[in-house]
């Protein structure tokens, strides 16, 4: 049986990216729009995983009856479902008035879950602790906590993706990367060497007409692959903060 998503089990024995978490990651990135860090991806990964599970237990206990909350009301025979019991189900076999004042006005149901008559408190106007579904699938403390586990892996399934590109802790699409060409890259030379000293790509692109509509940090990450394929250019800075130079001497 594989281990509940929710379990560290889950994400470091049993996680692997899969077609859909990457169909999820372009779609996410389109609509981003500029480059992110791979921790980014991966708690978008975990959203995804989380919300699907979610989502296919809701359908599930929707199929089996009405899903159980203290705050609603019930009626003899009708079916209902525990989310807090495992998804157990029963039937109301009897209401009455609840009796603690403390509460107010609210109902007690009877109701058969496999043989056993259980009773759970219905109409209540306060927040009571099973109304809280899925207690252990909070999207985005699983993604906050298992985001730098499965990291890792993500980041070397998209390095095997053609679609995807990075540079340090930086990935974006291919295809959101504006195009730079020789005229670009030439230009960047005259400029490092008109400023006698490493400038980083966002300096560089005051001086090149690199499609502007496209995110500043879109262009930073395009122009920045492009002088680190050219062997006239070298990063003399930190891998997370580039500073372009001359491989030749100035």
């Amino acid at each position: 049986m594989q281990p509940g998503i929710h379990t560290p089990e889950y994400w470091i024995e049993s996680f692997k990216p899969s077609r859909a978490d990457l169909d999820a990651l372009y779609e996410f990135m389109i609509e981003v729009n500029q480059p992110v860090g791979i921790e980014v991806l991966a708690e978008q990964v975990v959203r995804r995983r989380v919300e699907a599970t979610l989502a296919s237990r809701l359908k599930h206990r929707k199929a089996s009856g009405t899903v159980y909350r203290p705050a609603d009301r019930y009626d003899v025979g009708q079916k209902l479902v525990f989310p807090a019991l495992d998804g157990a189900s029963g039937v109301v076999t009897a209401v009455r008035a609840g009796n603690n004042p403390a509460y107010g006005k609210y109902d007690v149901i009877g109701v058969d879950i496999d043989g056993i008559t259980r009773e759970f408190a219905a109409g209540l106007t306060w927040e009571h602790a099973l109304s809280q579904m899925d207690q252990d699938l909070d999207a985005d403390v699983l993604a906050e906590r298992y985001a730098p586990v499965i990291a890792p892996q993500l980041a070397a399934t998209l390095t095997r993706e053609p679609d995807w590109l990075s540079l340090g802790d930086r990935w974006s699409l291919r295809s959101l990367l504006p195009q730079v060409n020789a005229g670009h890259l030439n230009l960047a030379e005259a400029v490092i060497m008109l400023a006698g000293e490493p400038l980083p790509a966002e300096h560089l692109l005051k001086d090149l007409d690199l499609d502007d509509s496209v995110p500043l940090e879109t262009r930073a990450l395009a122009l920045e692959l492009s002088l680190q394929a050219d062997s006239r250019f070298r990063n003399v800075g930190a891998v997370e903060a580039p500073l372009w130079a001359l491989t030749a001497p100035v």
